[in-house]
């Protein structure tokens, strides 16, 4: 584990240990919104991390992507309660911030066993494991003014495939 995800966690458990947060909010730990909270926050922290994903190669970006949109709405939430006349919960904000952790915790456990799947394939001939193939590019060119005046060409690693379509 990093040091970022290192001090999320212990963030996490600051926040869930802190004592000074019960005094008289009339907000019960295990109240009827605290699954949601939870539920909401572990989802939203998935989609971030997967998201992170997709756009970072960095680890540590993939981390701050899923925790910044699990905690993220989370406090928006909470400021949007105080804002319209509720109470700004913060046993909501520790559920959240558990609710995150533990996304991030399952995202990056499946982000490294599919990595370790990916790289753990033996290669066959031409480089290549039986089954898998190779990132290509198509291009679309219009031949004339018509919609279905096309040429879709594919092409894999510089070499022309057999791919072409009139």
């Amino acid at each position: 584990m990093n040091g970022t995800a290192a001090r999320f966690v212990w963030l996490t458990l600051w926040l869930w240990a802190a004592p000074g947060f019960a005094a008289g909010s009339g907000d019960a730990w295990f109240g009827p919104d605290k699954p949601k909270h939870f539920v909401a926050t572990l989802g939203l922290a998935g989609v971030g991390y997967g998201a992170g994903a997709l756009l970072f190669e960095s680890p540590r970006a993939r981390w701050l992507s899923g925790a910044g949109l699990g905690l993220g709405v989370g406090l928006g939430k909470e400021v949007y309660d105080a804002g319209r006349g509720g109470r700004f919960s913060s046993k909501d904000l520790v559920w959240d911030a558990v609710g995150t952790a533990t996304g991030l915790g399952l995202s990056w456990l499946i982000d490294g066993l599919l990595s370790r799947r990916q790289s753990s394939v033996p290669a066959q001939a031409g480089g290549l494991p039986d089954g898998w193939g190779k990132l290509g590019a198509c291009e679309l060119r219009l031949k004339g003014p018509g919609v279905t005046d096309m040429l879709l060409t594919c092409r894999n690693v510089g070499q022309m495939l057999p791919e072409t379509y009139p």
